[in-house]
């Protein structure tokens, strides 16, 4: 005959090994959410150099190279 404390421990015992599963799972989970971050931010840091960069080159570049300069009052459009 099993006592009713047996009884109960294998009710409860059931659940709690669910639970432990979950929590394991979780706490995988989590920590591969993490690395994913670390990665995430790595590569907006590298980004955002490389946008600082790109805008360097722009403000540094002449634009008026090959370009003539137009005058509105001399340069008149072929409609006119």
């Amino acid at each position: 005959m099993t006592t009713p404390v047996n009884d109960d421990f294998g009710l409860l015992s059931a659940p709690i090994e669910d639970l432990q599963v979950r929590i394991a799972f979780l706490d995988d989970l989590v920590e591969q959410l993490n690395q994913q971050l670390v990665c995430q931010h790595q590569e907006i840091s590298v980004l955002k150099k490389q946008m600082q960069l790109l805008y360097q080159r722009v403000e540094n570049a002449d634009l008026s190279e090959g370009v003539a300069t137009f005058d509105p009052f001399t340069n008149k459009p072929p409609h006119y």
